[in-house]
């Protein structure tokens, strides 16, 4: 299972109804919330899964591995935050793990009226605003699971592995550049990667870069070899192999077929 480490640039993303939720296995430093409006989902967190209907809402807690599969075609209000953004609270939540990740309907019945007040807001002030209904859509929250402090030391060293590597993937990384910069064993390094993962650290670092390939193959005209050595492959020849055994297709094949369904 590839597992992709989002480094995020918002401190607040606000959907109020989206139709696709990623089946993308991914983690990142971020809470993430979504309220299930219509259609039926599973929502995936660490080992843990939930089936949601309307009216539930699921929460992963940052650096909680997670991912979602729809079952019924539907919509979703989904609202991604910092923690920071949480009042007195930020750093409980930080090093936290919740018991369980989904409040069901009948548990609190105010979520979809916070929800839909949130989806409203347009003003000026519009980032205040949500900033305020996230405060009390997480007072509602919080009081309905269990926190348990998460390992500090294998928290914070896998969170340091997979931020350094997302920020450096694009140059020549290898295990000992990473060993060496955060002063860690290599084997503890690959072991944690492993662990946590589900990888080795080749393929975790060549799953960042094709990930990080596909917006450029979508949205821009760059040259394949372009693409691949901007986003850290050595040669376009393994650009072309790691591509296809993450996505099945090649890029030439991937871009046409976006080319086919854009025309």
């Amino acid at each position: 299972m590839d597992v992709f480490y989002e480094n995020r640039k918002l401190a607040i993303e606000c959907k109020s109804e989206v139709t696709d939720l990623s089946p993308l296995v991914h983690l990142h430093k971020e809470l993430e919330i979504v309220y299930v409006i219509s259609g039926k989902c599973v929502a995936y967190a660490d080992k843990n899964s939930y089936i949601l209907k309307p009216g539930d809402m699921f929460i992963s807690f940052p650096n909680q591995v997670h991912y979602y599969k729809t079952v019924e075609n539907g919509k979703y209000a989904l609202l991604i935050f910092s923690p920071d953004i949480i009042y007195e609270y930020s750093s409980l939540i930080s090093k936290s793990i919740p018991d369980r990740n989904c409040i069901l309907s009948n548990e609190e019945n105010e979520l979809k009226s916070i929800f839909a007040k949130m989806s409203a807001a347009d003003t000026e002030y519009n980032k205040l605003t949500v900033c305020g209904y996230i405060n009390v859509l997480m007072g509602k929250i919080l009081p309905l699971l269990n926190l348990k402090i998460a390992d500090k030391n294998k928290t914070s060293a896998f969170y340091d592995i997979v931020e350094f590597c997302s920020n450096n993937f694009k140059n020549d990384i290898t295990l000992e550049t990473v060993s060496e910069k955060l002063h860690l064993s290599k084997y503890y390094v690959s072991h944690i990667i492993n662990k946590r993962l589900g990888q080795n650290f080749n393929e975790y670092i060549n799953n960042m870069r094709v990930s990080e390939s596909l917006s450029f193959l979508r949205e821009t005209d760059m040259k394949i070899s372009d693409i691949s050595e901007y986003v850290g492959f050595g040669t376009i020849r393994s650009f072309n192999r790691a591509f296809k055994t993450i996505m099945e297709v090649t890029p030439v094949e991937y871009r046409s077929s976006l080319n086919e369904i854009k025309n």
